[in-house]
């Protein structure tokens, strides 16, 4: 066996705690909706943070993993303010206007976004495949962006422009992030820099106690779910399953995501997206599909 980290035993479990990780993070486009009801989409994010970096943080305490030094904290700042902040506060805006299923392949594009980053700045080379995926994915974000606009002809949604800068923005994190897992394991690194989201976030604090003594029960709840399942344990799932798992198969398991979301959506919303963001949805994801797996061809 090559690799350094993944032993063979558990692969089921593993197998088992990724399709719970997926699930998760496809339950939370709809769960945002319900949030999103009552709260300001800042509200929200500062709120979801909060909960969320309390539970990882507790998870630190109890099996006593390891601190950063203090070298580690200007990139895990950085990986906070992208990865967290700047992702969190433009999902949420995007998400008041986009539907759940086309939401998540908007920010499923991810991998086109760090394709053109390797090739700008750390000079990788495009193959013919990889551009050609690149094209497609931007035509389905256009045909999306037109669908969820809900006018006749190209109007463009703006949500759907705040959900690429979400992308966009954890794209670049994921680049910051890097370096230091490879010295940390995965949850802590989690927890530090969901740690400097929160303290990003904190200038929206103004109104939010009251928010939240004013949201109805569903919304609290779905913030909850969001705080702890999507956020919190999902990452833990998901940490399971790169420990044992190729890391080829455990990244490209996310492509399942914007496939569960929207039958989710559908049976959970009602929401039933226009044929042109399906078709947008299917276009952007087999462009996302050719970076992934033929973007060297």
């Amino acid at each position: 066996m090559t690799g350094r980290e993944r032993p063979r035993g558990g692969e089921g479990r593993a197998q088992g705690a990724l399709a719970l990780a997926l699930l998760l993070w496809a339950l939370s486009f709809p769960a945002t909706h319900v949030a999103l009801s009552a709260y300001a989409p800042q509200h929200l994010a500062l709120a979801r943070y909060i909960l969320a970096t309390l539970a990882l943080l507790g998870y630190c305490v109890v099996v006593r993993a390891p601190l950063p030094r203090r070298a580690d904290l200007p990139r895990l700042v950085l990986t906070g303010l992208l990865c967290g902040t700047g992702y969190q506060l433009g999902f949420n805006f995007g998400m008041r206007t986009v539907s759940s299923g086309p939401a998540a392949v908007l920010v499923d594009t991810v991998p086109i976004f760090a394709a053109l980053f390797g090739f700008l700045f750390l000079r990788e080379r495009l193959g013919a495949w990889a551009l050609g995926g690149i094209a497609l994915g931007f035509a389905g974000t256009v045909l999306i962006a037109s669908g969820e606009a809900g006018a006749a002809g190209f109007a463009f949604e703006p949500g759907a422009g705040y959900l690429l800068l979400a992308a966009l923005a954890f794209s670049l994190g994921a680049v910051v992030q890097k370096p230091l897992l490879a010295r940390l394991p995965a949850i802590p690194v989690t927890a530090y820099y969901f740690l400097a989201a929160t303290l990003g976030l904190c200038g929206f604090s103004t109104g939010l106690p009251a928010s939240i003594a004013a949201a109805p029960a569903a919304a609290n709840w779905a913030l909850l779910f969001l705080a702890l399942f999507p956020a919190a344990l999902a990452f833990a799932f998901w940490s399971y399953a790169l420990a044992r798992l190729p890391v080829a198969q455990v990244s490209s398991a996310l492509y399942l995501v914007p496939v569960l979301t929207f039958p989710i959506a559908w049976i959970w919303l009602g929401e039933v997206p226009s044929a042109l963001s399906f078709g947008g949805g299917t276009l952007a994801l087999a462009g996302v599909l050719l970076v992934q797996f033929k973007g060297a061809a």
